[in-house]
């Protein structure tokens, strides 16, 4: 795994009506904090500000706009990053605000600032022809939850996604994928959203297969494998079916999480990973 740097991201949020409490994001800043400073800090304003307008029909782009310029000036200097930062919390009547700081680990930190970009600036491209919604599955409800919990985690970036099964059983039938996956020094934890709602079947075929996997894994590389099985927080635990899924788990050494379970659980995998480089750079 790459060495990993700590950053820090803020977004900037537009509030035209500070009693009303509404806002849309307009911006984010990250940013490298460092004992004597900053390193490296970006900033981007939003590309389309149609929410700003539907949210305040007079807002006066123009005036945003030029604060991009203004703030991008002042970033040239990554020292002016904490200056900044006050000013934009004491300026600006409230209208524009500051998120709470969020930290996040990164190799490359312009990947991890388009990623970020990505995720709270940009919005979906609306369809040509409006559709009827479709109802989301359990399984992807789960796995939006998930990745929720690594975003605010700050380590989203980290994960490796869709890890194949047969890449250490050797079976190419294998169809098993797991969802998620964290190489924390010697062990690789999985995060696997598992359905129990409709059907316990492929849970309990999950909760016997992975000790054999696990073994291949070691076998393989002398990794430790850990398996944590997250799903949905109102399953009703009286459905024998469900208790059984539940059981298999616990009987060989997987872990039940809830998707309320995730948040802690994502962020005791950045303390780990965070905990990892420290080691690192002691020993360098």
């Amino acid at each position: 795994m790459a060495d990993l740097k700590r950053f820090e991201f803020c977004l900037l949020r537009y509030v035209p009506n500070v009693v009303r409490g509404e806002f849309v994001n307009i911006g984010l800043l990250l940013f490298e904090p460092k004992p004597d400073g900053f390193g490296f800090a970006d900033l981007r304003m939003t590309s389309d500000w149609r929410r700003a307008s539907c949210l305040d029909k007079q807002i006066d782009i123009e005036i945003l706009q030029a604060l991009e310029a203004d703030l991008r000036t002042r970033l040239r200097h990554p020292g002016d990053v904490g200056s900044l930062l006050h000013t934009l919390e004491d300026s600006f009547a409230n209208s524009i605000q500051i998120s709470p700081r969020q930290p996040c680990l990164a190799a490359e930190p312009t990947q991890e600032f388009e990623t970020l970009c990505s995720i709270y600036l940009d919005d979906p491209q609306q369809a040509a022809i409006p559709v009827a919604p479709r109802p989301k599955s359990e399984h992807s409800m789960i796995v939006a939850q998930i990745n929720d919990a690594l975003t605010r985690a700050g380590i989203w970036a980290l994960r490796t996604e869709k890890i194949k099964a047969a890449k250490y059983t050797k079976k190419r039938g294998d169809s098993l994928v797991f969802d998620f996956g964290y190489v924390v020094g010697t062990e690789v934890r999985f995060f696997q959203a598992v359905p129990l709602k409709a059907s316990t079947n492929q849970a309990v075929i999950l909760a016997h297969r992975f000790p054999k996997i696990a073994q291949c894994i070691s076998a393989e590389n002398g990794t430790i494998a850990r398996l944590t099985a997250v799903v949905s927080d109102d399953l009703d635990r009286t459905n024998p079916d469900i208790e059984f899924a539940l059981d298999a788990f616990q009987d060989n050494n997987v872990t039940v999480a809830t998707v309320a379970d995730m948040r802690s659980i994502a962020d005791e995998t950045r303390e780990d990973l965070n905990a990892l480089g420290d080691r690192k750079k002691k020993h360098e």
